[in-house]
């Protein structure tokens, strides 16, 4: 009973302290806002119009948060087995790129088996793309930090030079891809914005993740290869064999994430389809500490400061970089939470003494 009572209260600790955390940034950064002479009022107004204010508005902040759990996932899973992916933007490119291939060439098929066989390219090319780093990791003892972002320029590299040459869309004036065929379009749930039928697929995924991660012998193992891996060893996990597993994993998600873009959103493979969104879902896994659902609490924040970025820049002349500014404060704070929260109960026993003598 004891135990589970401290059990509760940390758990209830962790969250406050999150939260605290996220409060505190953003305070801050209602504070350099009125700095510049915005009342919080209007700085509300105008961020709720790029996010919320329409059902536009709010679908597309909706398909941003998609986007960012499916990389967060990416990462997170690699990270549970001791093993760092900080390849998600090369793997959303190849991804994007197998699934529009399948998209275009494959025709003559029924909407249902083409959407199943882009989104499989697509997934797979993801996966693949994760397991050239994970081998060499894992056969070679390569740093897998430095493989991962060096793959990242070599999708970009690749994928550009497809995109500009043997698959450029005739009279394209940018680089990109002819348009998928009809059959593979994701159905569009609100008119005109980005999101897509893809956001079941996304629930799908994230309810699998989860059943996996907490109810499965593959998340026990995942779990406890990040905590100790060699007695992982000699408790019978095979270390390798899990790694290898679990980055592929995580590559097939960053993949998926470029096929519901090209389906759902463009209809086509363009150059720099994530614009950097990998790294924004590293930091997601990092300081959500992998769980799936405070990657998704957090992709849910990140997606409303860029989306709200976009109504601060257009109403308030607001740089974009704000938004940046803001992720900042909260992965600092949420990284240092507890420090803080030791240091704010130090100084008040101190002033208690000090009243108390």
């Amino acid at each position: 009973m004891k135990a589970r009572n401290r059990l509760s209260g940390e758990v209830i600790y962790q969250i406050q302290s999150f939260g605290g955390a996220i409060l505190l940034a953003l305070l801050v950064g209602f504070f350099l806002l009125r700095l510049e002479g915005f009342s919080p009022g209007e700085v509300l107004t105008a961020a709720n119009s790029s996010t919320f204010a329409t059902p536009f508005r709010f679908a597309n902040t909706i398909s941003r948060m998609l986007t960012l759990v499916l990389v967060s996932l990416a990462a997170a899973i690699p990270f549970k087995t001791g093993i760092w992916n900080i390849g998600g933007d090369g793997q959303l490119a190849i991804g994007g790129f197998f699934t529009a291939i399948a998209g275009i060439y494959l025709v003559g098929l029924p909407p249902v088996i083409h959407i199943t066989l882009s989104i499989l390219a697509g997934m797979i090319g993801g996966g693949l793309w994760a397991s050239i780093p994970a081998f060499l990791r894992l056969k070679f003892n390569a740093n897998e930090i430095v493989t991962t972002i060096m793959m990242n320029y070599l999708a970009a590299l690749v994928t550009g030079y497809l995109v500009n040459y043997p698959f450029r869309a005739p009279g394209a004036a940018n680089a990109e891809t002819l348009n998928v065929a009809g059959s593979a379009y994701l159905a569009q749930l609100v008119p005109l914005s980005n999101l897509s039928s893809g956001l079941y697929i996304v629930i799908a995924v994230f309810l699998l993740i989860c059943f996996i991660d907490w109810k499965t012998i593959w998340g026990y193992e995942w779990r406890i290869l990040g905590a100790n891996d060699e007695f992982a060893r000699y408790g019978g996990v095979r270390d390798v064999r899990m790694r290898m597993l679990s980055m592929i994993i995580g590559g097939a998600l960053a993949g998926l994430a470029g096929s519901i873009l090209v389906l759902g959103s463009y209809h086509k493979f363009m150059l720099n389809l994530g614009g950097g969104i990998g790294f924004t879902g590293v930091l997601i896994a990092i300081i959500g500490a992998n769980s799936p659902v405070l990657i998704l609490i957090l992709s849910s924040l990140f997606a409303i400061l860029s989306n709200g970025t976009i109504g601060l820049e257009a109403k308030l002349g607001v740089a974009t970089e704000f938004s940046g500014i803001l992720q900042g404060l909260i992965i600092i704070l949420v990284i240092t939470r507890n420090n803080i929260a030791q240091g704010v109960g130090r100084l008040f026993r101190k002033r208690k003494d000090v009243n108390s003598g």
